[in-house]
């Protein structure tokens, strides 16, 4: 038994044995006088006593173990290193958004192996993070920026999707300074908007341009169906399928 299990029980059982006594004594009071009626009033006082301290007792728990359970649900659904939500919580709100307008824009970071080559991965992160501050601040209330994992985020928000790309140009123009080196922030961004269909397609779609924005070396690129076609399947899945690419050619070029 952990220590503040057994430090609540034994609260626990000296509220019950206070109860019981205090009426006890009451009990032995109103008899010594023969009143039968006060004896049995003053057990059911009692009784209501115990019982009310057992409701207080089990409503505190419950209130602290609630607390407790949505601080590590605030943890789960945040980002270490970027303090951003995170991909599941990124899906639910996607889920929750089908049906209505939003726009996606799908952000991946440009050159992050020379970064972590050249700053180490602290380095990298604190560009990471530098990357996410940039995506907060071209944010507006309602939306969502989150981390996808790896070197990838997303934007969901109802803004019109040129709105969105002049805030997240601006936000990414001025260059980041890591240990004293002053580098360009280089992204790949692609984005997509859907007039209330599947925003599980548009994240699809805002990754086929994304990419079409990486071929051209960084820049923002909005979906264009002739251009881009339909994405393989819906989600954030090819994008994890490029990573996945990207690291067995890195690893295959390195051994």
């Amino acid at each position: 038994m952990h220590l503040a299990s057994f430090v609540t029980a034994i609260r626990w059982i000296a509220i019950a044995a206070t109860t019981l006594v205090q009426s006890v004594v009451v009990s032995l009071l109103v008899t010594s006088r023969g009143d039968l009626a006060g004896v049995i009033a003053a057990l059911g006082i009692a009784l209501q006593a115990f019982l009310l301290a057992g409701y207080h007792h089990l409503a505190v728990r419950a209130t602290y173990r609630i607390a407790e359970l949505a601080k590590d649900l605030a943890v789960a659904d945040t980002d270490p290193v970027t303090g951003l939500s995170v991909r599941r919580v990124a899906e639910r709100h996607l889920f929750d958004a089908a049906g209505t307008d939003v726009t996606v824009a799908l952000i991946d970071v440009d050159g992050m192996h020379d970064i972590n080559t050249a700053h180490t991965h602290d380095g990298g992160d604190l560009y990471l993070a530098a990357v996410a501050e940039r995506l907060l601040h071209a944010a507006e209330p309602g939306d969502l920026v989150a981390r996808l994992g790896g070197d990838e985020f997303v934007v969901v928000t109802p803004r019109d999707p040129q709105a969105l790309a002049w805030s997240l140009a601006a936000a990414v123009a001025p260059p980041v300074t890591i240990d004293g080196t002053t580098r360009p922030m280089r992204v790949s961004i692609g984005i997509c908007r859907t007039p209330g269909g599947d925003p599980h397609t548009a994240l699809g779609r805002a990754d086929r341009a994304m990419y079409t924005a990486k071929r051209r070396g960084s820049g923002i690129e909005h979906y264009d169906p002739v251009r881009d076609g339909e994405p393989l399947s819906h989600g954030v899945r090819p994008a994890v399928r490029r990573r996945a690419r990207r690291a067995t050619r890195h690893t295959a070029d390195n051994a």
